[in-house]
């Protein structure tokens, strides 16, 4: 038992935090205002006399804010703070709160539960004797230790042995399968309620279906449900009853980072260093500016002095992280039930389902410890659908050091002499001669009428929930974990119109310049007509950013999409999507850049620039629907390796005020610059005059120069060229148009596509058995008039109905021996499909076992999944192969039968 020394608590009072929530789209809170308001929180469950002055987290200041008084009204700069809830959310609590405590009646109801509820059998009776009598013993041994959770009461106020209420139960849902996603499934579908109080054992423990159906419960609750879907998919999971810091049993998350649960990181944080990082390369180098000369520098030298950088940076935030820790254990020190703080959580052995070491499940919050981790404190019990064990070791620094061995009597005492080691396998006796002085001890116990005590079946109905349920995930149908640096909201699937089902709000870092980011998450947003497919979208309000990704499928390939106060500058596009290999268009406000990738043309390139000197009136319109404001366009091409340098173009560029055209061809091998030619635009009526106006560069001194002809022909193409250039710029900005018309109408009529294999949803788009009546019998009727099970065998005969006795004992046995055939052959392939997975399987086990020591984190997480993926193939494959050895004898016999009765065939039975 973990010991604590109690100290005095320096936090006197609370209150709310200083800032202003405003919505999530208008402004972020800060971390600092997240921890205030979670000590706020943790102080009021401690401190049950100052709820009244503590805010509720779940009511933020904008309900201050739109509430008709003022600030100033509710008593400002004042210790208390005043509650100013509005009328609609007072309502919608109070209609909760009704809803929760109909159902806990409608749960209660002695008249709709199963017997086994309400009273106990004769074995669970006898079973309850012997713990009563262990608890007391226990209790005398060990005065100074807390009581043990042996037998609890349950919903009905009937005491049950503990290891009776876990009822292994397997779901039919994929992602119970695994530990990882069953636990997520947990966290998700309860609502966690802390213990009341926190430093005692609750005063009832009720069932697992009591506690999905009524989708709340402590950690208790949480750790028999979870232990319980675990135990029923193979894992070889317990329930353990131990202390845990305050952090862990209120579940407070504000000091956990988001990356330390692997949510992605701000997007915006990470391209505003990479935008500082060219920045400052640019402003380093400039065009015009004179190359110093060449510094020579050791390659070695320089890696060491990066090292050095990368050393000193970690040193810094080791440094910065001991801090942080040191804080938070001094803030844990102060906490006056440290040590005392009760706590359920899952302890996972190794030795099923592939599981190589022990490990804890959290399963308030679905994540995963090592068993030495400094959160845990202390270990009571730790119990399963088997036995329970009491720990005998002390926990002088926590865990550490805690042997989880629970076969070693020294460390670890059973309450029950049956299954007294871990996974449920009972001790087995070798020695024949104590087998058979046992075995006339147990005659003797027969003849003087004793039982023998050994574990009676749980007393819990199978665990069953519904698909709708599932899917659902929690009462609310969402649920909110606020982190230190950040909000994270999970939606369930069409619970929102909008189908977004998740959502990340990074709070403000003003250390780090971080002005704060939402990331939504959307799913079924591929409507067939519409075709939304969005994906993602982030936001950062401090500059009104909106960020939109979308999958691929869209008409115009859109695969991104950027705007900034309301106007776009990016779009990224599927290039693969394309005809025209577009991949990228930035609009700033005076010119249009487009990127290109895999075209024929070798086109990489093209922009437009514009000038916004002289705007008029009409200013808020487009400015490209005709050249009057076109300053210049230019394109690029990268190289192409078919043509010489001197007729390979590298950009060419037109100058629409200036009315000229230049041309810059691609670097030639062993040279620093390019040739270039410039033309000036010929006037309508004298179109070979601007032949005399050619300046040109050539690198080559000795190359020949062209021809009048040749260089008017050149004109007379880069004209045309100008005159598509200018046409794609147009259609561009038509698409634009187009895009963003469709965008605004998909959002106004958001439609989530449902999958054809949804039948709840599809529930109404099916067609009734009213419907499908009037063509029942047409269907049966041409089933029957175009099938004939024994046409390939009569296909000789000219007769089929007047067949002799010869000729029908003939077709009767060549229908049976082809459908043995079929029938063996079916075995056959399932059993090689079967053996080839098995083989593979063990093939990849033996290469684990080989190279254990060798693998990534990502080789041994795929080596996991794939364990999984194979075993469950496998599983499968032997109940197909099982299930055809069962059935193929009575269809074999069932058909033997039909063909007795066949009229054609009676002959052969005569």
């Amino acid at each position: 038992m973990v010991n604590s020394t109690r100290s005095s608590n320096n936090n006197s009072g609370s209150g709310t935090p200083n800032k202003e929530n405003k919505d999530l789209g208008t402004e972020l809170l800060t971390p600092a205002d997240v921890i205030k308001i979670n000590e706020d929180q943790a102080q009021a469950q401690d401190n049950p006399e100052n709820q009244n002055e503590i805010q509720d987290p779940a009511t933020d200041e904008t309900d201050l804010a739109d509430d008709p008084l003022d600030a100033s009204d509710t008593g400002a700069g004042e210790s208390s703070h005043v509650h100013i809830f509005d009328h609609h959310e007072v309502k919608y609590q109070e209609e909760k709160a009704r809803k929760k405590a109909l159902l806990e009646q409608q749960l209660r109801d002695p008249s709709k539960a199963p017997s086994s509820y309400l009273d106990n059998s004769k074995k669970e009776t006898l079973i309850l004797q012997y713990v009563v009598n262990f608890n007391r013993q226990y209790s005398q041994l060990y005065p100074g230790r807390k009581e043990l959770l042996l037998s609890p009461k349950n919903e009905f106020s009937v005491q049950k042995f503990v290891c009776t209420t876990i009822r292994p139960t397997q779901l039919p849902f994929k992602e119970t399968y695994d530990y990882r996603s069953c636990a997520r499934f947990v966290s998700d579908f309860l609502t966690y309620s802390p213990l009341d109080p926190p430093h005692e054992l609750p005063t009832f423990l009720p069932s697992p279906t009591y506690t999905l159906k009524l989708q709340t419960g402590n950690s208790f609750d949480y750790s028999v449900l979870l232990v319980s879907l675990l135990q029923g998919v193979g894992y070889d999971a317990y329930v353990v009853s131990g202390y845990a810091t305050k952090e862990i049993t209120l579940m407070d998350e504000t000091k956990t980072q988001t990356s330390d649960i692997g949510l992605p990181p701000p997007k915006s944080h990470q391209t505003s260093k990479a935008d500082s990082g060219q920045e400052g390369e640019k402003s380093s180098t400039s065009k015009y500016k004179v190359k110093p000369s060449r510094f020579l520098k050791s390659v070695f030298l320089q890696k060491q002095e990066e090292k050095r950088i990368a050393l000193e940076q970690k040193q810094l935030e080791e440094q910065r992280l001991m801090e942080e820790k040191r804080k938070a254990a001094q803030i844990e020190d102060d906490d006056e039930l440290k040590g005392l703080r009760v706590h359920s959580w899952v302890l996972m052995l190794p030795g099923k389902r592939e599981i190589s070491e022990a490990f804890f499940i959290e399963p308030a919050t679905g994540r995963l410890y090592s068993t030495e981790n400094e959160k845990y404190l202390g270990v009571e019990s730790v119990f399963s659908s088997a036995n329970y064990w009491v720990n005998m070791q002390t926990c002088y620094d926590g865990l550490k050091g805690i042997s989880f061995d629970l076969g070693d009597n020294a460390k670890w005492e059973f309450v029950l002499l049956d299954n007294t080691l871990p996974g449920g396998i009972a001790p087995k006796i070798a020695d024949d001669i104590q087998v058979q002085d046992n075995a006339s001890e147990e005659d003797e116990d027969e003849e003087n009428g004793s039982e023998i005590l050994d574990l009676p079946p749980s007393w819990v109905s199978p665990l069953s929930i519904t698909k709708d349920e599932f899917e659902l995930r929690s009462a609310s149908g969402s649920k909110s974990v606020t982190y230190r640096n950040g909000r994270w909201e999970k939606f369930a699937e069409y619970h929102r119109p909008d189908g977004m089902i998740s959502r990340i709000t990074f709070f403000i870092d003003e250390s780090a310049g971080f002005q704060g980011e939402i990331q939504e998450e959307f799913e079924n947003r591929s409507d067939l007509i519409s075709r939304d497919k969005l994906c993602q979208r982030t936001r950062v309000p401090a500059i009104n950013k909106v960020s939109e990704y979308f999958d691929a499928g869209r008409p115009h390939g859109l695969k991104e999409h950027v705007m900034v106060n309301g106007k776009t500058t990016d779009m990224h596009f599927y290039a693969s999507a394309r005809s025209d290999g577009l991949f990228k268009r930035v609009e700033t406000a005076n010119k249009i850049m487009e990127h290109f990738v895999d075209r024929e043309d070798k086109l990489i390139y093209r922009s437009v620039t514009f000038d916004t000197s002289e705007e008029d009136e009409n200013s808020n319109k487009e400015p490209t629907t005709g050249t009057s404001h076109i300053l210049k366009m230019a394109e690029k091409f990268e190289k192409n390796p078919d043509l010489p340098v001197h007729e390979d173009v590298a950009k060419k560029t037109y100058f629409v005020r200036d009315e000229r055209i230049r041309v810059v061809y691609q670097l030639g091998p062993n040279r620093i610059v390019s040739s270039w030619r410039e033309f000036k635009k010929p006037a309508t009526e004298q179109p070979g005059a601007a032949l005399e106006l050619v300046n040109s560069f050539e690198v080559d001194v000795y190359a020949k120069p062209l021809k009048r002809q040749h260089l008017y022909a050149q004109l007379c193409q880069l004209l045309k060229s100008e005159q598509a250039c200018l046409q794609a710029h147009k259609n561009s900005e038509r698409e634009v148009r187009e895009i963003l018309q469709a965008r605004q109408a998909e959002e106004k009529d958001i439609t989530l596509i449902v999958s054809v294999y949804d039948t709840i949803r599809n529930n109404g788009n099916l067609p009734n058995e009213q419907e499908r009546e009037p063509h029942k019998g047409e269907e049966e009727e041409s089933k029957s008039a175009n099938l004939d099970y024994l046409s390939p065998y009569l296909v000789n005969y000219e007769n089929s109905t007047q067949l002799s006795k010869e000729e029908a004992l003939t077709v009767k046995e060549a229908y049976l021996k082809g459908m043995k055939e079929r029938l063996v052959e079916k075995a056959n392939i399932i059993q090689s499909r079967l053996d080839e997975v098995t083989a593979e399987y063990q093939r990849r086990q033996l290469m684990y076992s080989k190279n254990a020591d060798l693998m990534s984190v990502e080789e041994t997480e795929e080596y996991m999944n794939f364990c999984n993926e194979a075993l469950f193939k496998i599983h499968i494959l032997e109940k197909r192969l099982a299930k055809h050895k069962e059935s193929a004898p009575e269809r074999y016999a069932q058909m033997d039968a039909r063909l007795r009765a066949d009229s054609r065939l009676q002959p052969a039975f005569n």
